[in-house]
Order: C-alpha cells, then sequence, then structure tokens
C-alpha cells in the first residue's frame, strides 16, 4: 500500500466558503479559498473605484454594475449602452432603460407591454455599485414563473373575425407597414419569383461560352492538375475531329480564363500583422476578401435582391385564446428589432453571422487553417446555410501563431490573443467605419438603402468563444464567455439566467485606467476572468459581443455534453457490466430498424466517433437500445444514467426546433435541472453550464440553426479537399486562397446559369398524370400485376394474409360501397379470384410538420426484399376523425373496386398502453403493443397514413413496441398532442 496520510470519511466546513470538504484536503482548500475571496474583494474595490471614476468624470448617472439589483430582486445584465434594472411589473419580465431613454425587456420575449408599465427616468432608484452576484429568483408562490405574453392589440382587427391558427405579422415601425392579418391557408413568406428582365443571357462571361465555363467548372470540382488537364483538352480534340466547342487548347487557356472571370467578385489579398513579443517584431500574414465589397455584391445580384429580408418582425399564431408568439429566422427575434431601434428611421441593418475555427488540414495535423466564413442574416436559412451562392463564404484565414519554446507561457498566451484580434480588425475595419455613417446603395431590386452593417451573431465552440470574448477558458474564475457564473457554480441552472451577463464598459475602463499596473490590472480582471487584451467587437457600432457570441448545439451537446460526457459514462458502466451486457447493448442497436437520414449501428459500446452527427442519431436510440439491460435489478447507476439522457435527450430535441413559441421554450426552461437524475458525476464544467444561455439566445437571435457551427464546419471539407489535392503543400495559405476564390467565382455564374436555364425552359404541352400518386401518398416499385388467386397462393402460409380477398371484399364494401339515397342497402360488390392487384413497395408521404407547419417527406418501405433483406417500415394513421393509430406496413397495393383504383394497405396494428409502468414514465417510453390474433392486421387506406414512424420492440415483454418520439422534432411534438399520456 502506498504511504500517505490514513484516509478518511471525516467533512469539515471551510470558514470562509461554508462548504463541506474532506478533513485531509481543508487545510489546501482553505488557502486556496483565501486566495480567491482576497482576490474578488481587491477586483471588487478596484471595480467600483472605477465605476465611480468614470460616473464622477463624465456626469452621467453612474456606470451600471452588470449584476446591480433591482428592485424586484432579479439582477440582469445591462444592454451594451448601459442600461440599469427597472422593477418589473409584467408578470417577471425584467425591464431596463438605457441612459438614451429606451426601454429594454428581458422575457421570453421582448414586447406586448402596455405604455404605462414603462418607467420614467425619473422612476429609477440608482443603486450603489456591487461586485458580480448571483441573481435571485423572481417572487412567486409556485418558484420562477416563465413569463407570458400579452396580445398585441391591432385596432382593425375584429375578434369575431379570429380562427385557431390564423398568423399576425406585424414589422418594425421602420418598415412603415400596417400589421398582416392572414389565414393558415393564405400565409406565407415566400419571397416573390425572380423577375426574367433581370437575368444575362450569357451569364457564363466572360468564359467565350457556356462550355469553356461548364469544362472550367468540372475541372475545378475533379481537382486536375495542368498535366491532367492538357491531356484531357487533347483527348476532347481528337474525339471531336477538332470541331469541339471549346476554344481551351491548353492550360495556360484555363488560367487566363480564370484569371479574367475571377474579377467577378472580390479576392483575397495578403495583409501582414506586426506585433512585438518580448521587445522584438514578430510578423504574421492575414489573408482576406473585402468582407463588405463581398456583401454588396450579393446585394446587387438581381437574383438574390428579392429574397433579402430589412426589417425585423413579429410572428403570432392564435392558439384559440390569444397570439402566441413565434420565433425563426433571425429577423422574427428581438435582437435585430432593438438593433433596428438604434438606426436612423431610413437605416437598413445589413446583419452578419461570422464563423472562425482552426481545422487541420493534413491527414497528421501537422498543417492547419484557420478559416473565418461568413453569412448574412438577411437571407433566409434555406440559401444562408446552403452551399450555393447566397451561402456561406470564407472570407478570411487567420495567422497560426505557433512556437514550441514559449507555448504554454502567460504572457505568449496572451499575445496570441493580441494577434488574433489585430488580424480580426482587418477584416472588420470597414464595417465598423459604414456601421456608423451608413453606406447608401442601390440593390439588384433597383431599391436605393443605406446600409448599416452589423454584426448580429458570432458562431463558434467554445474554445474559440473564449478567444473571441478574451475569457480565460475553462480554468478561469468565471469561465462562461457571455455571464458571470463563477467556476464551482456551472452546473446551477435555472428557469431564467442565474449570472449577469457581462458587459463591456466596465471592462473597457480597467484596460483604460492608466494608473493601473500590468499586475494590477491582471488581478482586476481575473475574478472576471478575462485576460488584459482589447476586444476588436468593441470597436463596432451596434455590436455587443457578449450577445453575439452564441450557444453552440453541435459541440454543446453533440460532440461536447453527450459524446464526452455521457457517452463516456454509458460506455464504462456497459463495460463493467461484463461481456454479456456489452453483447446485448449492440444487439440491440443493430435491432433498431433502419430509418432515413439516420445512421445505423452495430457496434457502439468499445466505438469512439469524430462525426457529431454519428453521436446525435446514437443518443436517438440509445435509450431503447439498452434500456433492458439497465434495468434496476441488475445496474442502478446504470438507470440513473438513463433517466439522465432521457432528460438530455428532450433538452436536444428542443433545442433542435426550427420554429419556437412560448410553449416550447418553457418547456426546454424547465428540463435544465436533469444533472440531479445522475448525482455520481461532476457536472461543475462549461459545456453544462452554456445550454443555460439557450432560451436568450433563441429570444435574441432566432432558432438555433441559426447560429449552429454544423453548416460552417462543413465547408471544413472544401479547404481540406483544395490543399489535399490542389496545392504543391508550399504556402498554402496563398494556395487556397486563390482556388477557394475560383469556387466561389463557378457557385456565381453556376446559380445564374441555373437561373436562366429555369426561365428558359418549356413546360409540357400536356402535363404528366402520375397514376400512383393519391392526394398526399405516392406509391412507387409497381410489382407485375397478378391475380389475387395467385395472390392468396403466393402468401397462404404468412400470418394476416388468410382470406385475404373476402376479408378486403368485406372492407371495400363497408368502405366504400355507401347506402344509397332512399336509404335501401346497395347491391353487394363481388372482389372475384381473377380480378388483379399490383403490389407495390415503395411509399412516399408528404406531411406538414406539427413545428414548422411546412411540407415534409418521409420515404417509406414494404419489401419482402430491400438491398436483401426484409423492410417493413411503421406509420402513424388516421383512424377516424378523432383517432391516431400506429401499424407496420405488411402488404401495399392498388385494386380496382367500382371501376375505381383504391390505394390500400395491409397493416398489422399497434394499439397504445394507455396505462404508463414507472420505467416507461422515467424513460420516456412510448409503449405500443401489438395483438396476437387475426383481427391485429387490417385494411387502411395509404391517404390515412400520416406520415412514417420509427419503433423498436421491447425484447422484455413480448409484442410490445416502443414509438421512438426522438426521432425528429415533429414526432417528439406530435405525440405530445395527440397523446397526454406520452407527454413527458
Amino acid at each position: 500500500m502506498a504511504r500517505g496520510r490514513k484516509a478518511t470519511a471525516i467533512t469539515v466546513a471551510c470558514p470562509i466558503c461554508g462548504k463541506e470538504y474532506n478533513k485531509n484536503g481543508i487545510g489546501s482548500h482553505k488557502v486556496a479559498c483565501q486566495r480567491r475571496a482576497d482576490a474578488e474583494r481587491a477586483a471588487q474595490e478596484q471595480y467600483v473605484a472605477v465605476q465611480q471614476a468614470i460616473a464622477g468624470g463624465s456626469g452621467a448617472q453612474g456606470l451600471n454594475n452588470p449584476a446591480m439589483p433591482s428592485s424586484s430582486g432579479v439582477q440582469r445584465a445591462p444592454s451594451s449602452s448601459g442600461s440599469s434594472p427597472v422593477p418589473d411589473d409584467a408578470g417577471g419580465l425584467v425591464i431596463e432603460r438605457d441612459h438614451g431613454g429606451a426601454v429594454h425587456y428581458h422575457g421570453p420575449f421582448v414586447e406586448d407591454l402596455p405604455e404605462e408599465s414603462h418607467p420614467t427616468p425619473q422612476d429609477e432608484e440608482q443603486p450603489a455599485p456591487s461586485s458580480p452576484t448571483r441573481a435571485s429568483p423572481s417572487p412567486s408562490t409556485d418558484g420562477p414563473q416563465f413569463p407570458t405574453f400579452r396580445a398585441p392589440t391591432v385596432p382593425d382587427l375584429p375578434p369575431d373575425d379570429l380562427r385557431v391558427d390564423d398568423f399576425l405579422t406585424i414589422s418594425h415601425p421602420h418598415a412603415a407597414t400596417p400589421p398582416v392579418h392572414k389565414r393558415f391557408e393564405d400565409f406565407t413568406r415566400a419571397p416573390p419569383p425572380i423577375d426574367p428582365t433581370k437575368l444575362n443571357n450569357t451569364p457564363w462571361h466572360p468564359f467565350k461560352s457556356r462550355e469553356d465555363f461548364e469544362f472550367a467548372e468540372f475541372v475545378l470540382k475533379a481537382a486536375l492538375n495542368q498535366g491532367e488537364v492538357d491531356a484531357l483538352l487533347a483527348l476532347i480534340d481528337r474525339v471531336a475531329g477538332g470541331r469541339s466547342a471549346l476554344s481551351f487548347r491548353s492550360y495556360g487557356d484555363l488560367k487566363d480564363a480564370w484569371d479574367a472571370a475571377s474579377r467577378a467578385a472580390p479576392a483575397f489579398m495578403k495583409h501582414k500583422v506586426t506585433v512585438p513579443y518580448k521587445k522584438e517584431d514578430r510578423t504574421y500574414t492575414m489573408y482576406c476578401r473585402p468582407l463588405f465589397e463581398w456583401s454588396l455584391g450579393l446585394l446587387k445580384d438581381p437574383l438574390l435582391a428579392s429574397k433579402f429580408v430589412w426589417h425585423a418582425q413579429r410572428l403570432y399564431k392564435y392558439n384559440g385564446t390569444t397570439w402566441e408568439r413565434f420565433v425563426d429566422e433571425p429577423n422574427t427575434a428581438d435582437g435585430w428589432w432593438r438593433a433596428e431601434d438604434a438606426l436612423p428611421e431610413d437605416g437598413s441593418p445589413l446583419m452578419y453571422a461570422l464563423y472562425a475555427d482552426k481545422t487541420r488540414l493534413s491527414s497528421f495535423g501537422t498543417q492547419k487553417g484557420y478559416p473565418i466564413i461568413a453569412r448574412i442574416a438577411n437571407l433566409p436559412s434555406d440559401i444562408r446555410n446552403g452551399e450555393e451562392y447566397g451561402g456561406g463564404q470564407v472570407v478570411g484565414f487567420l495567422p497560426i501563431v505557433e512556437d514550441e519554446n514559449e507555448e504554454g507561457k502567460k504572457g505568449f498566451t496572451t499575445y496570441k490573443r493580441v494577434i488574433w484580434h489585430e488580424s480580426f480588425w482587418i477584416l472588420l475595419e470597414t464595417i465598423a467605419k459604414y456601421g456608423k455613417t451608413g453606406y447608401k446603395f442601390t440593390c439588384g431590386d433597383d431599391v436605393t438603402r443605406i446600409l448599416y452593417p452589423i454584426v448580429l451573431i458570432l458562431v463558434a465552440d467554445y474554445e474559440e468563444q473564449a478567444m473571441m470574448s478574451l475569457i480565460r477558458g475553462p480554468k478561469g474564475l468565471s469561465p462562461c464567455p457571455v455571464c458571470l457564473v463563477p467556476q464551482d457554480e456551472q452546473m446551477t441552472l435555472g428557469l431564467q439566467p442565474q449570472y449577469p451577463y457581462r458587459d463591456a464598459a466596465p471592462i473597457q475602463a480597467l484596460l483604460d485606467n492608466a494608473d493601473l499596473t500590468k499586475r494590477q490590472l491582471d488581478e482586476a480582471l481575473k475574478p472576471m476572468g478575462l485576460r488584459p487584451v482589447e476586444n476588436v467587437f468593441w470597436k463596432l457600432p451596434h455590436c455587443n459581443v457578449y450577445r453575439a457570441l452564441s450557444w453552440d448545439r453541435l459541440h454543446a451537446y453533440h460532440g461536447g455534453l453527450f459524446s464526452d460526457h455521457l457517452f463516456e459514462e454509458f460506455q464504462q458502466i456497459v463495460k463493467a457490466m461484463g461481456r454479456e451486457a456489452l453483447i446485448e447493448v449492440n444487439q440491440q442497436f443493430d435491432n433498431i430498424p433502419s430509418w432515413p437520414n439516420l445512421n445505423h449501428f452495430d457496434a457502439v459500446v468499445s466505438v469512439n466517433f469524430t462525426d457529431g452527427q454519428k453521436y446525435e442519431d446514437i443518443s436517438k436510440s440509445i435509450i431503447h437500445a439498452s434500456h433492458s439491460v439497465f434495468r434496476k435489478a441488475r445496474s442502478k447507476q446504470g438507470y440513473m444514467l438513463l433517466k439522465c439522457l432521457r432528460r438530455y435527450i428532450v433538452l436536444d430535441i428542443l433545442a433542435g426546433l426550427e420554429v419556437h413559441m412560448e410553449s416550447t421554450l418553457r418547456l426546454y426552461a424547465n428540463e435544465l435541472e436533469y444533472s440531479e437524475a445522475f448525482p455520481d458525476k461532476n457536472w461543475n464544467f462549461p459545456k453544462v453550464h452554456t445550454h443555460q444561455h439557450v432560451v436568450d439566445d433563441i429570444k435574441e437571435k432566432g432558432v438555433t440553426k441559426n447560429f449552429n457551427t454544423k453548416p460552417f464546419e462543413k465547408m471544413h471539407g472544401l479547404i481540406k479537399g483544395i490543399y489535399q489535392d490542389q496545392t504543391n503543400f508550399k504556402d498554402v495559405e496563398a494556395q487556397i486562397a486563390r482556388i477557394e476564390h475560383q469556387v466561389s467565382v463557378a457557385r456565381f455564374m453556376r446559380s445564374r446559369i441555373n437561373a436562366l436555364d429555369e426561365v428558359l425552359r418549356k413546360p409540357p404541352k400536356e402535363p404528366k398524370v402520375d397514376l400512383f400518386q393519391f392526394a398526399h401518398v405516392h406509391l412507387g416499385a409497381p410489382q407485375k400485376a397478378t391475380t389475387f388467386a395467385n395472390f392468396e397462393l403466393a402468401h397462404a402460409t404468412e400470418p394476416g394474409f388468410q382470406r385475404f380477398r373476402l376479408r378486403l371484399e368485406q372492407y371495400m364494401n363497408q368502405k366504400f360501397n355507401l347506402p344509397l339515397e332512399d336509404g335501401h342497402a346497395p347491391q353487394w360488390v363481388k372482389v372475384k379470384p381473377n380480378d388483379e392487384i399490383i403490389e407495390t413497395r415503395y411509399i412516399r408521404v408528404d406531411y406538414e410538420s406539427q413545428v414548422t407547419w411546412k411540407v415534409y417527406t418521409d420515404y417509406l418501405r414494404c419489401s419482402p426484399s430491400f438491398h436483401g433483406v426484409p423492410r417493413y417500415d411503421h406509420v402513424m394513421f388516421k383512424i377516424n376523425d378523432t383517432e391516431i393509430g400506429f401499424a407496420q406496413l405488411r402488404f401495399v397495393f392498388i385494386c380496382k373496386f367500382m371501376e375505381t383504383q383504391q390505394p390500400l394497405a395491409l397493416v398489422h396494428c399497434l394499439n397504445v398502453v394507455q396505462t404508463r409502468r414507472p420505467v416507461d414514465q422515467d424513460l420516456g417510453l412510448c409503449r405500443v403493443r401489438s395483438g396476437s390474433n387475426e383481427n391485429s392486421y387490417q385494411f387502411i387506406p395509404v391517404t390515412s397514413i400520416l406520415r412514417g414512424a420509427l419503433i423498436t420492440m421491447d425484447v422484455m415483454k413480448r409484442n410490445d413496441f416502443f414509438v421512438v418520439d426522438s426521432v425528429d422534432g415533429d414526432m417528439f411534438v406530435r405525440l405530445r398532442q395527440e397523446f397526454p399520456i406520452w407527454d413527458t
């Protein structure tokens, strides 16, 4: 046994912080605790002194502390303008007024308060400055409340004219547009069609012909080198016998064409960044294209011009009693509205979402790239997050600062941050200039606007957010990039943010204080977890960097909280249970039915992945694949982990919704205290804390797909491909910048050519009639027609197919052969043995999402051999006008009845189990049960199918199955609406 102090279970309380610690470790803890308390006390004194000095020097009422307590007991960070809290009389909504008199609200959304609730500046009590402290919960009889909205007042809208699911759009006052009331069926936000007169008839110019451009585009995508291009051109010339439509004769001709075409968009420029380190100048290279000029190129494009949105909107849906606000795009959220408030009445906000992150270019990671990617938030998400023209654009490559001899030193760590922010300023300088003055520009829709560029969204993983916010990282005393949560309180989550947001003003004041030594400055910033560097984003008008920084679902959940923590715990517990448990879990993962866009796994316990998508897909079925192994009798710890995982899965589904309403935001906030389900783990780390800010981020910037790193990181593949296939591995940034620019120009030209093709495409003289389309369902993969007699013979031994023809005859007479007008029973219609039937094995179902109200499609199979294995998918279908059911497809077919083609399906019905077992309640299992007799096989019209369903069997109970509600947001919401028993 190793020597040392004898172990003890005795704990004692620390006299400084009051927390319990092991008796053997209390001494070292008290030293550290005292050091921290002294630092915080010193920082607080300095912090208050700086604020008082600023207040006295400026004549203002005082610099507001981000944590000043309001009279309601709720403490909040002010806006970047320096707002101070105001007493709240609106159901828990926090109201703030800045020094200019503008009122700001903190709650689910900011609006809909009557004018009389707006306090005047004279009514505000100015509390004394204090250091950042935890916010007190709002007083309530039932604990913290999530505020409700007040219905907007629309004088011209008669209350008796309202219907459930009506929509209301209220635009920002600068739009000078009255409220718009639409019925559900009339509500649309689609942009107007392309104006053909705006199209160029030679969109491939300056290439000499379309063939020249498409050849150049092919060479670019195929990453052909000079020798390969010359060989290909020679081959084409020989095959065409000298009559090729291509004007190129050599690689040199192609290069000259690209050089001419590259002028169609702003190219990358090389910049030098020089900053001294240890009294010696060090120079780094920064490649970037003019960000604002790139934006103007999109704005003047007539194909994109009609798709830009310029004004903030508040969107509502009527639920029968009140208008419920919802958000999706950035312009429907509060941040945009507030930014537009700050602009002149004739100003138009040009909103940016910016991303930066290092990526490995080479297989062994020796060569790295540091791309900056921009997207225009004024464009709709399907364009903005897409890969075509108008989507994300690489606008720069940050220098990578490395020095093995200096790495890890405090001074060098700070130096790298100085280089980062100095380099980023090169990209943002023009944005900062026109953010103040505006820029008059005539857009592609022939409307002249005064543009105000604003960085609304910063997208990054935690490590990069630490660089953007200049915090000290996970070991800092305040490790959150956006708020002042102490390092040891990161696991404390609540319905509303527990700690104040960061504020740039007091930090800038400290940095500008010439009386502070470097040591004093460092000590003053340490409690806030900051480094002594000026933040480049402070220079941007209308940008609060701490609100622009956004929660990242990919790294916080799939590639973070789940992959590095919950799934790791899962793997360890399964391995500790032995080989039998390991094999059983892997087998049950393999038994999960295939589902479109969902990775299928046959082994997960001993496998690690590098793709966040795979971790997301594992999380969707992890409970269904392991609950039998982790049942209470075998692993209490495992069962507790599954309860925790269920809470995480609900959070992930809700976080990923593409439309959020008050109800879904409240549901998310209520699930945040999930860690209590698994107390065996230390939950005190940043990726647990950061989703405290999800609700606020959605309120500020729209749904999480607006600030997810996933579409940005997808662009790393392009950069890696260029490096590996099209460079000589020397001076790679310059080569990548040149080729990436060609890719950008090619996307621009391709978009114009496709638009021209679309306009010139002649419609068919007679629309083609799809004989296999029935309402919202299309049947495909038809088999050869056969008679009922032959069909019954082939399926005689299969369950559910006995007396197939006679049962079908009875069903169709009852379903379609309705009583006559005089009340007499109609003549019975027989289905004869020689009548024909056509089997179809592919079913495409269009359905309206309960989340976005848009149409989506499920692709289903009902086949005895799909890629060599049987596949019989499950569906959710309408039993009647009030009931919904589940079933497995067994046979889908078309037959003629009463001279009409009838699309039908034989299904194995699954009944919802109305009594919920405790294990189902704990783990969110949606249990259904199949019958074992012939009556459980029924005929249904395929038009009654609502959508597909992923259903997996319960290996612990025969004939029981589970509907997987986590497969997508629509299924999650739909099941809770239709089956209240599953509302957990």
